[in-house]
């Protein structure tokens, strides 16, 4: 199985809210439309979509029998000037989309009414204005293909095309699918394709996807190289977005009305005005941030204490069991780091406030739309500041187990990490030797940078890797074994990469303008669909 093949970066996935940040729930659609805005970060470009049947992840919706194989290929639902897209590529690109919606989103299918046990045409999506889950998830296939099509067809008028290291990776995922196939039974690999996206997406049409997205890809990534900014711009870019980059840190505790549902309206309004008094009484009585953390310590107590004692009926003064050396935080989810700047929240107005500082309190109310919900206590720990800190540049060789690698557990794989690290060790000792044994060894994706990650973000790697990555005393040069549940790496600290905050001013400013020049590139390479052609994929 190729190495170039598995796209298998460590970064972490965001879990989905369901809220908007502020206890507020959201609906079905903003949800989706949330999840959305945090995935369009250019995955057009990529080849994720088939790297996801290349490591056997057979996910079955399949709504028609395999018996009565449609001819997608034979029907061109897509044009442009320099291509033609048949129903096959739209099927691939419609059903890889959908397929990554389901394992990012698993944790609201059902609350958003997505059945994968049924066929996309059958059901609509909750929420919406009678649109069904087949219709949005071909509008999201078509605005991939209208950026693949546009990127594609300008790298052809530049003269760009795929070299033969380029046309080889996509022979070793050819190849490679053929494998998964056999291995996983299938008597041909249209059948296994069928299984993974829909009856009548091919070998052959898989493969034009992939040349699509390779030339796309190759000149995206020659467009967005060629975009630099001065320090000025990065200055100013980050004075004009706050929310963007400014963060600060508090400790808060709310108290909500004790009424009941069935409450009367003079009865709640008793209980709210309850809920404030009890509030404004703490804000007197803290004096600074440890005060305020045996407080809330105190309340807890006294809170667990009593919800005890009312399912018992006795009194928990003996303990709860847990030792000296145990002793319980009740303190951790009241502290808050990194808040995001948000300019219409009265928290964010309250800290911008001028001549504010560490230590101050205040008192606010915690809303559910226009509905007061309770009152609580803030206490200022850090003002506002941006991400300062220095990104991290590692090189590692990934001895991957199950399907992350060829390893069959951590143990085969630990054994040949200790080897690879040993050989490097004899050898001397640089980091281009390094770099040639991770092209060789690694079962990432990045094989041809040698293992390189760049500028890697705090908490954006699998824990492990990225206690490493930030240990304290970490210099250049170091190196080691890390073990996650991808398998062992085998790591080498390169150095420090760019300051955080200037990062994500120079990748917001890449994408801005990247997101200017591919409206003009849609405009000189527009697709045209036949709705009514592309209504017959299953």
């Amino acid at each position: 199985m190729g190495k170039g093949n598995r796209n298998r970066e460590l970064r972490i996935a965001d879990k989905p809210s369901a809220t908007a940040g502020n206890g507020v729930k959201l609906s079905k659609m903003q949800l989706i439309r949330q999840q959305e805005k945090k995935a369009k970060i250019k995955k057009y470009v990529t080849m994720t979509a088939s790297i996801a049947i290349v490591i056997g992840l057979v996910i079955g919706i399949v709504a028609v029998s395999l018996s009565k194989a449609p001819k997608l290929e034979k029907t061109v639902s897509g044009t442009s000037e320099k291509y033609e897209i048949d129903n096959a590529m739209m099927a691939y690109f419609m059903y890889g989309q959908y397929k990554s919606y389901v394992q990012n989103n698993y944790y609201y299918l059902s609350y958003l009414g997505l059945d994968t046990s049924k066929s996309l045409k059958s059901q609509n999506i909750t929420g919406s204005d009678n649109m069904t889950w087949f219709a949005y998830f071909m509008n999201v296939a078509k605005n991939q293909v209208n950026e693949l099509v546009a990127l594609a067809s300008a790298a052809q008028e530049k003269g760009l095309k795929l070299e033969e290291k380029e046309l080889k990776e996509i022979d070793d995922t050819m190849k490679s699918i053929k494998e998964a196939a056999a291995t996983n039974g299938f008597a041909s690999v249209n059948k296994y394709l069928a299984s993974y996206y829909v009856n009548g997406v091919t070998e052959s049409a898989v493969r034009k996807c992939m040349e699509l997205q390779y030339l796309a890809s190759k000149y995206y990534t020659e467009l967005t190289d060629s975009y630099t900014y001065t320090d000025a711009q990065i200055e100013k870019y980050a004075d004009d977005n706050p929310d963007k980059f400014l963060k600060f840190d508090y400790i808060y505790y709310t108290f909500k009305p004790d009424a009941k549902s069935d409450a009367t309206d003079a009865e709640k309004k008793k209980a709210l005005e309850e809920a404030k008094a009890k509030a404004d009484e703490l804000k007197g009585k803290i004096t600074d941030d440890k005060s305020f953390l045996e407080l809330i310590t105190e309340m807890e107590k006294a809170k667990e204490e009593e919800e005890k004692k009312n399912e018992t009926g006795t009194s928990a003064a003996s303990g709860s069991g847990t030792s000296d050396k145990e002793e319980k935080d009740y303190t951790k989810s009241y502290i808050k780091e990194g808040a995001a700047y948000e300019k219409d929240k009265d928290l964010t107005k309250w800290v911008d406030e001028k001549d504010r500082k560490v230590g101050d309190v205040t008192v606010i109310e915690t809303k559910d739309g226009d509905t007061v919900t309770g009152y609580s206590v803030y206490y200022l720990t850090k003002t506002f500041y941006k991400d300062e800190y220095a990104t991290k540049n590692v090189r590692h060789i990934l001895f991957g187990i199950g399907n992350y690698g060829d390893y069959a557990d951590k143990a085969a794989a630990k054994k040949k990490a200790e080897e690879i690290l040993a050989t490097y060790k004899k050898g001397d000792m640089t980091e281009d030797s390094f770099s040639a044994l991770a092209k060789e060894y690694t079962n990432d994706s990045n094989a041809d940078k040698g293992g390189l990650y760049e500028n890697v973000e705090k908490d954006t790697m699998v824990t492990a890797f990225n206690d490493w990555i930030y240990d304290e005393s970490r210099k250049p040069g170091d190196t080691g074994i890390v073990e996650t549940t991808y398998g062992q790496h085998v790591m080498y600290f390169v150095g420090d990469g760019k300051i955080a905050w200037k990062l994500t001013a120079e990748n917001n400013l890449k994408s801005e303008q990247y997101d200017k020049e591919l409206k003009d590139l849609e405009k000189k390479y527009p697709v045209t669909y036949d709705a009514a052609k592309l209504a017959q994929i299953p």
